[in-house]
């Protein structure tokens, strides 16, 4: 090896070991300070960037254990506000219960209602509480959804009971008759919009329906149970329009030809279902009342209905027409074009189809002359051939012939008084309550048919308004002997209606609470809250006026209806209660998670301190070997000067 001076390779290897041997030490030293084995991307890019993810993750999941602890605290405190209502509600069913002891005066009723009005006042704020300036609790946190109609169901009777078995034929679940007999009485109650309703009659031959239409009868001003073209009721039965359903209650009403062409007593565009039922149940009022209000005169009677007639026939024998725009329930679009036809049909009983224009022109004619004169003989209108007069006919061309045939009624009159009742029969059979029979009981929030819970026959009575104004809060029944003897057998059987659908009013907007528990979009609980106000419960009407105790059947009454809003909520409570347990799970779950993600975490960034501490103190030796040897290094050029010597 040469001698040189210029070039000291020895010095030059040495410090680039040195540097190597520096920075492995100033990175075990890194290493070593922060604890970790990446500490930038130049320690190891893919690891960093799985790293970097899995602390998002977990940070994220922090986040959602956070949001979970708050939810539970907000349902926490809607669990609290519902749990002073459900105590409020258990000391107001008992002093109900003393209220409905005749032990008590109305003296003593007017103090329980006076705690019981303060109780119901207590219920409403209960139902304001907050949490960080949210309501809970006052039906403003629900899902979207229709608004549905109220519905009872009993499933204590026989499976094979229909409305129209005779009460005296009644039996329970298991076959057995219940004793009902045709002298006993026959009490209603029911409370809706904090008025109570009651009602008393004799047994007789009357069918079940026949309790629902007793109790219709306390208030003729409303409507309280829906009848067979209440849009809940169509649905259960498999209507999808408007059009469909104005078809098949015109055909029902008789209003109808061998085709499918239908007549409404009034025309116009039904662009809804409130439309429809309103101009349907105006035209059977203006007929009912048209004919029983001039019950007293033969003449008056059989004059009011021939000029109902032949006003009717004016408008057929014009050749008018009817549209009908029907707002589909399905949102599928149909217009019917609806030839108008009057009811003379069912006025007059024209048979078959041949000579069907000269039988009307014969008709009216007749009802012509009739209105002209001063007879007062039925069979003054009943002169012509072949037509007679029956009170809505005798179902003078077929019914059903439309696909659709509910109720039909026939009878000829023969004196006033008989049309009168024959009127009133003919209108209770089109307009009174319909009971369903089966195991639909009714439409739900989202818009699906609901079946009893066993999928077994029961006995089911709607609401005939929708939302929280049409609910019937509670519904009473009760039989006594003839000598007043309470019935309990059969009052167990009778006074069994438990609500299977809850009246709630529509909610165009999806307000319900929803809790981000999740690192993705839409990872979420969505809590719904119902209303556990006064109103909603059955307990106050939308003019302020509260469940009344102020006598013996009012607070009897009460007692269903006590029993009823306990059951809301109940329902409410333990649904909150549901939910609190849900997010104690996913507290869990996401703790869990997070554990599981942070030990992945380490296994990719932290170090190995033992191995990090020993490549440090190897590395330091080395780099102090290094310096040593550099400057021994450094010392070789300086050789060459002995040799000047």
């Amino acid at each position: 090896m040469s001698m040189v001076v210029r070039n000291n390779l020895s010095a030059v290897n040495t410090l680039n070991t040195l540097n190597r041997n520096q920075t492995a030490l100033s990175k075990n030293l890194e290493m070593v300070s922060s604890g970790m084995r990446i500490n930038s991307a130049r320690d190891d890019a893919s690891g960093y960037a799985i790293s970097e993810r899995m602390r998002v993750q977990i940070r994220s999941l922090n986040q959602d254990n956070l949001n979970t602890q708050n939810g539970n605290s907000m349902m926490k405190v809607a669990e609290g506000a519902v749990q002073s209502t459900v105590d409020i509600l258990k000391t107001l069913k008992e002093k109900v219960i003393d209220a409905a002891n005749d032990t008590n005066t109305d003296a003593d009723r007017a103090f329980i209602q006076k705690e019981l009005d303060q109780s119901i006042d207590q219920i409403n704020d209960n139902a304001n509480v907050t949490y960080n300036g949210k309501y809970l609790v006052d039906g403003s946190k629900r899902g979207k959804g229709i608004a549905t109609y109220n519905a009872l169901t009993n499933q204590s009777f026989s499976t094979n009971t229909g409305a129209g078995t005779a009460l005296t034929e009644l039996e329970d679940r298991n076959g057995n008759n219940l004793g009902i007999l045709s002298s006993d009485n026959v009490t209603v109650s029911y409370v809706q919009n904090g008025k109570t309703y009651t009602t008393s009659y004799t047994a007789g031959t009357t069918s079940l329906q026949y309790i629902f239409k007793a109790a219709e009868d306390i208030d003729t001003s409303t409507y309280t149970f829906a009848d067979q073209y209440n849009i809940a009721i169509a649905k259960v039965n498999g209507v999808t329009d408007y059009a469909e359903l104005a078809a098949q209650a015109a055909l029902a009403q008789g209003w109808v030809t061998t085709s499918s062409n239908v007549s409404l007593a009034a025309t116009g565009l039904y662009n809804s279902y409130s439309s429809l039922l309103s101009n349907l149940h105006s035209a059977l009022d203006d007929f009912r009342n048209t004919v029983v209000s001039f019950a007293s005169s033969t003449d008056v009677v059989v004059a009011g209905i021939a000029s109902k007639a032949l006003n009717e026939f004016d408008g057929w024998k014009t050749g008018s027409s009817l549209k009908e725009a029907g707002t589909p329930i399905n949102n599928t679009p149909k217009v019917s074009d609806l030839s108008t036809l009057s009811y003379l049909n069912v006025c007059l009983d024209l048979t078959g189809d041949t000579g069907t224009r000269d039988a009307y022109s014969s008709a009216y004619t007749a009802l012509s002359n009739f209105l002209s004169s001063d007879s007062t003989s039925l069979n003054d209108v009943s002169t012509p051939t072949p037509p007679e007069v029956p009170l809505l006919g005798s179902n003078p061309y077929p019914l059903g012939t439309a696909g659709y045939n509910t109720s039909s009624y026939s009878g000829y009159a023969s004196s006033a008084s008989a049309i009168a009742t024959e009127a009133s029969n003919f209108y209770d059979s089109l307009s009174g309550p319909k009971l369903l029979d089966g195991t639909k009981v009714g439409i739900s929030r989202a818009d699906e048919i609901v079946y009893t819970a066993n999928n077994e026959n029961a006995i089911t009575v709607t609401a005939m308004n929708s939302g929280v104004g049409g609910q019937i809060s509670g519904f009473t029944v009760s039989v006594s002997d003839i000598d007043g003897k309470i019935k309990k057998s059969v009052n167990a059987v009778l006074d069994a209606w438990s609500e299977t659908i809850r009246g709630e009013n529509e909610e165009a907007e999806d307000t319900a609470i929803v809790l981000q528990v999740g690192t993705r979009a839409n990872q979420a609980i969505k809590i719904g809250l119902t209303d556990m106000r006064a109103q909603a419960l059955g307990l106050q009407g939308t003019d302020g006026s509260t469940l009344n105790v102020s006598n013996q059947q009012n607070a009897n009454a009460a007692i269903n209806v006590l029993d009823t809003a306990i059951q809301k909520a109940l329902d409410q409570q333990t649904s909150i209660g549901a939910i609190e347990s849900r997010l104690t799970y996913t507290s869990t779950n996401l703790t869990t998670a997070i554990e599981n993600v942070m030990a992945s975490e380490s296994t990719l960034r932290d170090v190995d301190m033992a191995q990090a501490i020993t490549e440090y103190t190897r590395n330091n030796i080395l780099s102090q070997s290094s310096q040593a040897m550099l400057a021994q290094a450094n010392q070789n050029s300086s050789q060459v000067l002995s040799l000047l010597r």
